[in-house]
Parts: structure tokens; C-alpha cells; sequence
């Protein structure tokens, strides 16, 4: 009947409705979600460390400086001794986003006591983009100079395919290339069983890259702690159900043979400007040394 048709009709028309406005509303608010982590290694002088784990801003069209303000705030708040940025700070473009000065501005005003530490991501890349997705997907582009040179300008250490210690030497963070798109045309990253030759294994070892790849095999290597981003956590559903079948660890806290992987859902959003059934966050990562 056509009365059975009009209720049907309008029932799905304040559903989508309320969907797309409750998503939107909810991808503006910035969660805090805090993990625990022990590392059965000892750092002279150093029994905790508290680490902001942050990504996927996808500065452009969808994320400016008012959600790099509101995160900037919540990792300010808790006090943290590093931070570290796991890809995908832009949205394929550095000419989308509105006032880039005032999110370096933001950005420049994290607080950490060790520094602020980033990788690039697959979405680090000029593309060409129709309504927030790609449309033209170049596995082998480069990144616009500007991307690296905004966070440089900001304070932030890039780390592409190095492995640097901190707290005399104690400490030992590798930062990976993104697997998918370096952002340097044809060339390919570094493996990581060449990476962890410079490496000490005895000393604490955290790895920081983009997608949360080969879990299994990294923790094999003696690293005791794998923080990536990339997933979205799904970002609404029922993607939320595709990520958790493609990703041994989608999001959250897992651990593989050993090491502890911790994957973030991020900060923006990717494509439609929606989060349902998962939130923009800063991950909070305590850490306890004990010998």
C-alpha cells in the first residue's frame, strides 16, 4: 500500500539523516583511550614512559587546525615524554588544507620531553581527489616537498627508514617508510631485518610506521613495542566489520609472539566526513620498565 511505502520511506530517510548528522558531529570530537605496556627490559633511570600515539590527520577538504588545535590540547593534558605521528598527516594534498600556518602553529605547540617523532603514510602523496577519495593512484608519485618541510618548520622529526636512540642510547626507535607508497617514485623501503642490524635488541625496541604489517614476523626480531595507525579502526560502520577480518590487529592493543602492537584509530577521517562506532583519538601508551 501506499501508506506501507510513505512510512518505509521516511523511516529510511531519518535514518540516513540521522546517521550522516550524528557521524559528522562525532568525527569533530577528539577521544583520549590509554593502554598499559610492559617491557621486560631495563633503562637506566627510566622505570616509566608515557608516549601519545597520534595519526591519519588527512589535513584537507574534511581536517584543518581546529581538530590539530583539539588534539594538541589533549596530548598537552596528559603530560607526555613522546610523541609519535604513525602516517598519513595530509589528505593527498597540501593546497586543500585550510591554514596550513595555523595547524603548524598547533602542531608546534605539542609538548613532550623527548620530542615528536613522524612517519609518512600511503595517503602522503599528491593525488588527485573527486568528493575525499583518490582518483587517480599513483603507487609510484612523489610527495610535495612542502609536506616534509610544514613539519620540519613545526618541530616534528621525520623518520623515514632510520633507526635513532634516545635517553642515552638506552632506547631504540625505528621509523619506517609507508609499505605501499614511499613517496620517492619507484624506490622501495628499507626491510626491516636490515634496519634492526644497527640495532641492539637487549635495549628496549619500538617500531613506528604507518600500516600495522607483518606483526608476527617483527615481533620475532626482539621488538618490544609496534605502533601504527592507517585503519580507521573501520571509521564507521560496516566497515568496522571489513577491517577486522583484512587486519590480524585493527585496532587497539595485541600481542605478537612477545611485542605488544598498538593500533590507533586515528584523528581525521578518510572520504565521507563520518565516524560512527569509533572515535578520533589520541592513544595514551604507559609503559612500564622491569628487568
Amino acid at each position: 500500500s501506499k501508506k506501507y511505502l510513505y512510512t518505509v520511506g521516511a523511516v529510511v530517510t531519518l535514518l540516513v539523516l540521522s546517521f550522516n548528522i550524528y557521524g559528522n558531529y562525532h568525527a569533530k570530537q577528539v577521544k583520549v583511550r590509554e593502554y598499559n605496556v610492559s617491557i621486560n627490559k631495563s633503562v637506566k633511570d627510566v622505570k616509566q614512559l608515557k608516549i601519545a600515539l597520534i595519526s591519519d590527520f588527512h589535513l584537507g577538504y574534511s581536517v584543518g587546525h581546529e581538530m590539530m588545535e583539539k588534539m594538541t590540547e589533549k596530548i598537552n593534558n596528559e603530560n607526555v615524554d613522546l610523541v609519535f605521528i604513525a602516517g598519513d598527516i595530509y589528505d593527498n594534498s597540501v593546497k586543500t588544507v585550510d591554514d596550513m600556518e595555523k595547524c603548524k602553529k598547533a602542531l608546534a605547540s605539542i609538548k613532550s620531553n623527548y620530542g615528536v617523532y613522524a612517519t609518512f603514510g600511503n595517503h602522503d602523496i599528491d593525488e588527485k581527489l573527486f568528493q575525499g577519495f583518490s582518483v587517480q593512484s599513483d603507487h609510484d608519485g612523489y610527495r610535495d616537498s612542502e609536506m616534509e618541510k610544514n613539519l620540519v618548520d613545526s618541530g616534528i622529526r621525520i623518520l623515514d627508514d632510520d633507526v635513532i636512540k634516545i635517553l642515552d642510547n638506552s632506547i631504540n626507535i625505528i621509523g619506517r617508510k609507508d609499505s605501499e607508497r614511499t613517496g620517492l617514485g619507484k624506490a622501495q623501503r628499507e626491510s626491516i631485518d636490515k634496519l634492526m642490524e644497527n640495532v641492539d635488541a637487549s635495549k628496549p625496541t619500538i617500531v613506528l610506521e604507518h600500516e600495522p604489517r607483518d606483526l608476527e614476523y617483527i615481533g620475532n626480531l626482539g621488538v618490544d613495542l609496534h605502533l601504527a595507525g592507517h585503519t580507521h579502526a573501520g571509521q564507521f560502520f560496516p566497515l568496522t566489520i571489513g577491517t577486522s577480518i583484512m587486519w590480524k590487529n585493527d585496532y587497539g592493543q595485541k600481542v605478537f609472539n612477545g611485542m605488544t602492537s598498538i593500533v590507533t584509530s586515528g584523528i581525521g577521517v578518510y572520504g565521507p566526513n563520518l565516524r560512527v562506532l569509533t572515535n578520533s583519538e589520541v592513544s595514551i601508551v604507559n609503559i612500564d620498565f622491569k628487568d
